[in-house]
C-alpha cells in the first residue's frame, strides 16, 4: 500500500502541474491584444485602444518600466499626446527635477544644450535623449512634473551650482564653490568611491549647518545628508520610505487630479513590490481606493526569454508589441484555481493589471559626460 502512494504521488504533481500550465496558457491566449507604432508616434491596433481606454477611465496610471531605453519614453509621449494629464512623477530627485524643469521653461534651446552637455550625469535618467525628450514635451504640455527619489550620486555639483546662485550667504557661496572645486577634483584622480562619501565632504556639509541659511538651502542640504546615508547603508527600505514620504507629501496637490506615475517596474505593483516591499504603487493603490477611485498598472519591457514568462512568450508570432491583460489570471489565483509557483511572476500579476512586451528593446544615448 505504502509503495502504491508513493508511485502515485509524484503522477499527481505531474498532473497537477501540467494542468496548471494548460490554465495559464489558456488564460494568456484569451487576455492579450496587440498593437504597433504608427507613422505620426503613436500606436494603432486594437491594444491601443484598449489601453487608451483603460487608461482615460483610470485617476493615477503608473507606468513600470525597464529603464534606459527609446521605447518607454516613446510610448509614455504617446499616452501624454493622447490623454490630458495634470501631474507626471518620476523616479528623480524633487530639486534636480525642479532645475531642470526651469531650465527647460528659460533657457533658448542653444542654451539648454550646453547645459545638458555640462550636466551630464547628473541629470540621472533624463541623461537619456529619450527620457529628455518626454520630459520637454511633457513641461510643454503643461503637466506638473514631482521628482520623488533621493538625490543621485551624481549630482551634488547640480546642486551646489544651484544654492550658489540663490544663497545670500557670502560665507556659503565660498563653500559651494570648494565643494563643487573638490567633487570635480575627485572625479578626476579616478578614486574607487564617490566624493558624497568622503571626510571632505561632510566637513564642509558641517561647516555649512552652522551657517545662517534660507530654508530652501536648509532642505536641500538635509535631503543630500539623507541621500549619503542611505548610499551608505544601503537599507532599500529606507529609500523606499523616503520615496513614499516624498508623494504623501505633495499629495494634496495630486490626489484630485489626474496622474503619470513612472518608475522602475520594482516600485508599481498594487501589492508587494518585486524588491519585497510595498513600495509606491501600493501607496497609491491605497490613496486612490481610499477617495472611491481606481489605479492602473501597467508594467512595460522588453521581450525577456524568460522561463517563468513562457505562457506569455507562446503567443508572440510577430513583431508588434503585446498587451496582456492580467486580471483574469489575478481572478483564478484569487479564487485558487490557478497557483503561480515563481514569486515574482506571482507578483506582477497580483501587482499589475496589464503586461507589455516590446519587440525590440534599444537602449537610448545618452548626452555629456558621464561621471564615475
Amino acid at each position: 500500500m505504502k509503495i502504491t502512494r508513493l508511485l502515485i504521488f509524484p503522477l499527481f504533481i505531474a498532473n497537477f502541474s501540467y494542468a496548471q500550465t494548460i490554465l495559464m496558457d489558456s488564460l494568456v491566449q484569451k487576455n492579450y491584444s496587440t498593437f504597433q507604432k504608427n507613422n505620426t508616434n503613436t500606436f494603432e491596433g486594437k491594444g491601443w485602444i484598449t489601453l487608451q481606454d483603460e487608461i482615460n477611465k483610470n485617476n493615477s496610471v503608473l507606468l513600470g518600466e525597464a529603464h534606459f531605453t527609446n521605447e518607454v519614453p516613446y510610448f509614455t509621449n504617446a499616452i501624454i499626446n493622447t490623454v490630458k494629464f495634470d501631474n507626471y512623477i518620476l523616479e528623480v530627485d524633487p530639486y534636480t527635477i525642479n532645475t531642470i524643469s526651469t531650465k527647460i521653461k528659460t533657457l533658448s534651446p542653444a542654451e539648454l544644450d550646453k547645459f545638458r552637455n555640462e550636466s551630464g550625469s547628473a541629470l540621472s535618467f533624463l541623461q537619456g535623449e529619450a527620457e529628455f525628450d518626454l520630459f520637454k514635451n511633457i513641461i510643454q504640455h503643461n503637466i506638473k512634473a514631482y521628482g520623488t527619489e533621493q538625490i543621485s550620486l551624481f549630482s551634488d555639483r547640480l546642486l551646489f551650482s544651484e544654492l550658489s546662485k540663490q544663497s545670500k550667504n557670502a560665507k556659503a557661496k565660498e563653500i559651494y564653490a570648494q565643494l563643487i572645486a573638490n567633487s570635480a577634483a575627485y572625479d578626476t584622480k579616478n578614486n574607487t568611491t564617490f566624493y558624497l562619501f568622503s571626510d571632505d565632504f561632510l566637513a564642509k556639509m558641517n561647516a555649512l549647518s552652522s551657517l545662517n541659511l534660507s530654508a530652501n538651502e536648509k532642505e536641500q542640504l538635509e535631503a543630500l545628508k539623507l541621500s549619503r546615508s542611505f548610499y551608505l547603508n544601503r537599507i532599500h527600505r529606507l529609500r523606499v520610505q523616503y520615496m513614499k514620504h516624498l508623494v504623501f507629501e505633495k499629495l494634496p496637490e495630486w490626489k484630485d487630479k489626474k496622474n503619470l506615475f513612472k518608475f522602475g517596474a520594482n516600485h508599481m505593483p498594487k501589492g508587494e513590490s518585486l524588491m519585497e516591499v510595498f513600495d509606491i504603487g501600493n501607496l497609491v493603490s491605497n490613496i486612490e481606493e481610499a477617495n472611491y477611485r481606481n489605479s492602473l498598472h501597467i508594467m512595460i519591457v522588453g521581450k525577456e526569454e524568460d522561463d517563468k514568462y513562457k505562457s506569455f512568450l507562446s503567443v508572440i508570432k510577430d513583431d508588434n508589441w503585446y498587451a496582456y491583460d492580467l486580471r483574469p489570471l489575478k481572478q483564478a489565483i484569487s479564487k485558487k484555481k490557478l497557483k503561480v509557483e515563481d514569486l515574482e511572476l506571482d507578483r506582477i500579476i497580483k501587482g499589475y493589471d496589464y503586461l507589455i512586451f516590446i519587440p525590440n528593446i534599444t537602449k537610448t544615448p545618452k548626452r555629456g559626460k558621464q561621471d564615475h
